[in-house]
């Protein structure tokens, strides 16, 4: 069986966790990757070389993830082609994208050696997210938990409202 293209980006992004994660089990509950029964991780990628990358969000995907983020710590990786993954918590997302009936498109950008700013139809996240982010996402926790006070995103949950947005 050959490898399939959404097989080597989530290898990628799921090789950066482990290898940070000493003692974290794993399992796969489709569509999303658990960790150590604490985070789930939904992994989306783009094939583009440079920023920006985009990731569309149909429907089905906004409503899953919703209704996952409520058992679970959300995050979703967004695999930027060979640049890095973006570790983007659930609550960053439904604040910049809310749920329609229709597909969504999730831009993510940035300048070298510069961090991630992250855009959806609704707003842009006020902070931009540390690729480094990615890796510190087991040992350092998301904002999503408000006991960790040494929070890998700081407070990257805030977010600048488009103009004309509802």
């Amino acid at each position: 069986m050959t490898i399939q293209k959404k097989e080597f980006y989530e290898g990628a992004a799921l090789h950066r966790l482990i290898r940070e994660a000493a003692d974290t089990s794993i399992r796969y509950d489709s569509p999303l990757f658990v960790f150590g029964e604490s985070i789930q991780v939904y992994l989306k990628y783009s094939t583009r070389n440079k920023s920006p990358w985009a990731f569309t969000f149909t429907a089905v995907e906004q409503l899953m993830l919703y209704e996952r983020s409520r058992e679970l710590t959300t995050v979703i990786g967004l695999v930027c082609g060979f640049d890095g993954i973006a570790a983007l918590p659930f609550d960053g997302y439904e604040s910049i994208a809310r749920n329609r009936p229709t597909a969504i498109r999730v831009a993510c950008y940035r300048r070298h050696r510069e961090f991630y700013e992250i855009s959806g139809p609704d707003a842009v996240m006020a902070q931009k997210i540390p690729p480094s982010n990615w890796h510190l996402l087991l040992t350092k926790g998301t904002s999503h938990d408000p006991e960790n006070t040494d929070d890998a995103y700081g407070a990257s949950a805030g977010v600048v409202a488009y103009a004309g947005a509802e």
